[in-house]
This record gives C-alpha cells, sequence and structure tokens, in this order.
C-alpha cells in the first residue's frame, strides 16, 4: 500500500475513533506486512492516529522478524501474531518477539479451523459454525489498492463496499453475496438491517 492510500485508509480510522467504535487497528492482510518498506513509519502513523489505548495488531509469517523488528515492535505496543505455516521460522521469530515483550500470539487456523477460504483451497471447513466478526463488529478491510471489503476472505476484492476516497464516515459493513459461501454464520441483526433495507 502506498503512503497516500495508508494516509487516506487513516482518516476513516479516526473518524471512527472519534465516533467510539474503533476499537482497534490491524495492519496485516494477505501478505507479509513486513515487506513493506514503509512499514515502520505506517505503525508509527497508525498510533498517533488510534492513540495510545486502542490495540494495534499485525501478523507475520516470521520470515522477517529480527531482533531490530521485535524491539520496534516492543516500543510501540503492537501486538503480533506469528503464522505457524513454517515452524523453523514461525519459532525463532516468536523467541525473538517475547525477548523483547511483544505480546504474541500465533495462528494455526490454516490446519485447526480448516477454512476453505471460500472456496479457494480444495479443502472442506470443518471448525465450528460461528457468527462472523467482521459482521458482527462493524469490520473493514482495506485493500491495498484503497477498496474496501467486508472481509479478508475476499482476496480478489470481487465485493467491495467501497473506497478510501469515499466521504468520511460514509463505509459501513454490511452482507455481501460473498457471504452465502462463508462458513462463519452472519450475525442475526445483519439479516435484519438487510431484509430492513
Amino acid at each position: 500500500m502506498d503512503w497516500a492510500t495508508f494516509e487516506r485508509s487513516l482518516l476513516h480510522v479516526a473518524h471512527y475513533c472519534a465516533q467510539g467504535t474503533q476499537e482497534e487497528l490491524s495492519l496485516t492482510g494477505i501478505g507479509e506486512a513486513l515487506l513493506n518498506p514503509l512499514f515502520k513509519e505506517m505503525v508509527i502513523r497508525s498510533r498517533e492516529v488510534i492513540g495510545a489505548n486502542r490495540k494495534l495488531v499485525m501478523a507475520t509469517n516470521g520470515t522477517e522478524v529480527t531482533d531490530d523488528i521485535a524491539q520496534f515492535l516492543a516500543k510501540w505496543g503492537v501486538t503480533t501474531y506469528v503464522s505457524l505455516h513454517r515452524p523453523e521460522v514461525a519459532g525463532p521469530a516468536i523467541h525473538k518477539l517475547r525477548k523483547a515483550g511483544v505480546c504474541v500470539g500465533t495462528n494455526d487456523q490454516f490446519v485447526t479451523a480448516s477454512y476453505n477460504w471460500i472456496g479457494e483451497v480444495d479443502w472442506p471447513h470443518t471448525d465450528r459454525k460461528a457468527w462472523c466478526s467482521y459482521l458482527g463488529k462493524g469490520w473493514g478491510v482495506v485493500r491495498v489498492d484503497g477498496a474496501v471489503n467486508t472481509c479478508c476472505w475476499d482476496a480478489h476484492g470481487s465485493q467491495p463496499i467501497g473506497h478510501v476516497i469515499n466521504a468520511v464516515g460514509s463505509l459501513v459493513t454490511h452482507v455481501t453475496p460473498l457471504c452465502e459461501k462463508c462458513p462463519l454464520v452472519v450475525p442475526p441483526f445483519m439479516l435484519e438491517q438487510q431484509e430492513a433495507g
């Protein structure tokens, strides 16, 4: 994501922070966030916008985690989730992050939840049915091009709900046709809103 798109995204984030509905900001998505050459600047700017008390989150596969990165993430209070896809990389990354004092979680859902990523991979969904956090909490995903999607599973951006160039405050998460393929459950209040229309 380029800086202009990122800053435009933060205008929306600032709006929702002021409304009291932005509880956290995640600097992650499909891809390795640490590969962005502006990653550190994005963390600092994000913290300026969301303040010290909101959760700032990222995910990594661990390949780019160095002692310097770990110390940086600790300094800026970035909760970091490490994907366990590659244990030989994830293990050392987790050790470096914990040593620096980073709040660390792990992601093993690619095996334990057995999501098929809305048909993107040939894998049955075997996890229990759960409510969709994205719809339930009004989360959105800003894609690298500035398009906004209802959830991160829409990797191809087939169901955008808007763009960061839209008026600040105008983006509203809603049920999309992609939700019909999703193994997560649409919260009942979202279905009621859709029917009321």
